[in-house]
């Protein structure tokens, strides 16, 4: 096997063993998101009744640390999953963010490579 191949097969994430003791954390947001280096930091939190009950309050529910190829692969598959929301029209795109697509999409199909040209150089006598 050639060393490109190795490399390949070293990319493709493997399925992930089945862990029947691994916590299930629930959270209502995500309060903080931050890299520290090559690590990307992700800190849950959750709303809970305060003692009275008139009123919540926001509590640290976990911590995720990710490397950032790992932040990177969550990013993508939370990306595909607001496609998924958006196409079964549980949520809407706020307008601005469309036009700005639509402009994107268009600038880039429409867009000409600027041409290069030659310039000659003088010397310097």
């Amino acid at each position: 096997m050639s060393r490109i191949e190795e490399r390949e097969m070293a990319r493709k994430p493997k399925t992930p063993v089945a862990n029947p003791i691994a916590p299930e954390i629930y959270a209502d947001r995500a309060s903080a998101v931050a890299l520290r280096g090559n690590v990307a930091r992700i800190t849950l939190a959750s709303e809970r009744a305060a003692e009275d009950n008139a009123e919540t309050e926001t509590v640290v529910a976990g911590h995720l640390a990710l490397s950032v190829r790992g932040f990177l692969h969550l990013y993508a598959q939370m990306q595909s999953v607001v496609n998924q929301m958006e196409a079964n029209g549980l949520i809407k795109r706020p307008e601005a963010e469309k036009k700005t697509k639509t402009a994107a999409k268009t600038t880039t199909k429409t867009a000409k490579k600027p041409s290069r040209s030659r310039t000659t150089r003088s010397k310097k006598t």
